[in-house]
């Protein structure tokens, strides 16, 4: 490294001191405010008095379940949609074993991708969504059009193995 003295060295002790106040400086803050006024930070919805009966409208699953919820609802037949919920998610393991770098068909792979993409974008949004007559119908649409992308993906991937080897 070629240091042979002392004044290629930076003290960094004011440094980890400043930033170790700013620190605990926002934490105080925080911790104080939580406990001045504990509720400000809360949810409203969490003050509703519980119905053992009825679920509420507002839960819904985490982000990442969210496309594989709509595609759940989309489907009025109980073991049809676990088939469909269960199969939305292993798609992504056939991904694995496509490799479509080596394509010649590159324009039309980066169109499908991000069709791809953009629906599993829109089915998790329509995942969150009430239960209502619009956002059915599109969750059944955007189902649809994510099952057809996924095995037009597999069958484009096949069938340029075939075809350009």
């Amino acid at each position: 490294l070629h240091c042979h003295g002392d004044y290629d060295k930076v003290c960094f002790a004011p440094e980890y001191w400043g930033k170790d106040a700013y620190n605990i400086l926002v934490w105080l803050v925080f911790i104080v405010m939580s406990l001045i006024s504990p509720f400000v930070l809360g949810d409203a919805e969490m003050f509703i008095e519980a119905d053992p009966m009825m679920s509420p409208v507002h839960i819904v699953p985490e982000w990442y379940f969210l496309f594989a919820y709509a595609i759940l609802r989309a489907i009025p037949n109980k073991i049809l949609g676990v088939i469909a919920l269960l199969m939305s998610i292993v798609i992504f393991y056939f991904f694995a074993f496509v490799n479509n770098y080596t394509s010649s068909l590159v324009k039309l792979n980066k169109l499908l991708v991000f069709s791809f993409i953009v629906s599993s974008v829109v089915l998790s949004w329509l995942g969150q969504c009430l239960v209502e007559d619009p956002f059915t119908l599109l969750s059944v649409i955007f189902s649809l059009l994510y099952f057809g992308l996924a095995s037009t993906l597999l069958f484009v991937f096949m069938f340029s193995k075939k075809l350009f080897e």
